[in-house]
């Protein structure tokens, strides 16, 4: 398939790269990369296989909108989707997946469809990866199957894209679980991940420092928000997730899940790195949470509110 994608950060560089060795014709638009890429190629140290990979897609520094993709990929941090919307609206192709934190899912879907002069499909996806780029390389914290969730803003996505997007990520270590509500997706992604990004900013992003009852204060704040959420009439997504954050023999795992992660380099690859390096996307995902909150009245989140103090007002 020929596919194009926009993004090439962390996420970015894994989905290319599981695109790209199944032999689809793949284009990355690069600018602040360009140079390196075209040089070195797509060079990722998958940090828990402790192996190296490099990859040779078409880097471009624009999208050429004479040519036709059977799959266009967005893949950035949640508030810089938007600078992308009139590109997308343009580009030359009938599926469009924006992957990544996306709060604003149903904004960016009905601009796109809005503004484009042929029929488009978006879907959005969230692959569960993590890491940074340094030096010319991306470091990726990959657990033994990537996935990519993905669905319609409301809905499942339809047969044929989705089967199409399945076709595309055919290999080893990949998969795709469709769901049928993105949005709610992220929106309890959010209730799990910033509570421990919140603690990562106040141990300095050194999760060793993080005592047992801070532990036990992220999984309250999660605890604390996917009741709000519930009451606010948001379906739990993946389904039964709650079980996790409700005490029992679900809750005990899922602590000491968290209290694994902060002693070894998980917890570092997935949590601190994040929040060392998206700490624009922290504030932008904790700006539109409480956007919600102020139209959706509920369940006093008390825990939750305490950890917000911990979020950088100012870029570092």
């Amino acid at each position: 398939m020929k596919i194009l994608v926009f993004g090439v950060g962390a996420i970015g560089s894994l989905l290319i790269h599981f695109l790209y060795k199944v032999g689809n014709d793949v284009t990355v638009v690069a600018r602040s990369t360009y140079d390196e890429l075209k040089s070195n190629g797509l060079v990722i140290e998958h940090v828990l296989q402790k192996k190296t990979t490099t990859d040779r897609p078409a880097v471009v520094k624009e999208a050429d909108m004479s040519q036709h993709y059977d799959i266009v990929f967005s893949v950035m941090q949640g508030q810089q989707q938007f600078s992308m919307l009139d590109t997308l609206s343009l580009v030359n192709t009938r599926l469009i997946v924006m992957v990544g934190n996306n709060p604003e899912c149903d904004r960016c879907e009905s601009y796109i469809k809005e503004h484009c002069t042929t029929k488009r499909v978006v879907l959005f996806g969230f692959q569960n990866s993590a890491g940074h780029r340094e030096k010319g390389r991306t470091f990726a914290g990959v657990l033994p199957t990537t996935e990519l969730v993905l669905g319609g803003a409301h809905s499942s996505a339809a047969p044929e894209a989705a089967a199409r997007v399945k076709r595309a990520f055919a290999a080893k270590g990949y998969k795709v679980t469709e769901v049928d509500d993105m949005y709610a997706y992220y929106m309890y992604h959010i209730a799990e991940i910033m509570p421990y990004i919140l603690m990562s900013y106040k141990a300095e992003y050194d999760l060793k420092r993080l005592k047992r009852g801070d532990i036990k204060q992220i999984i309250k704040a999660t605890g604390e928000c996917f009741n709000y959420l519930k009451g606010a009439g948001i379906k739990v997504m993946p389904p039964k997730e709650d079980s996790f954050y409700s005490g029992g023999i679900k809750g005990t795992g899922m602590y000491l899940l968290y209290l694994i992660m902060s002693r070894t380099i998980l917890g570092d690859l997935m949590v601190a790195d994040h929040a060392r390096n998206g700490i624009a996307e922290n504030r932008y995902l904790d700006s539109e949470f409480e956007k919600f909150r102020l139209t959706h009245k509920g369940t006093p989140m008390p825990t939750w509110d305490r950890l917000r103090q911990y979020l950088p007002m100012i870029e570092q």
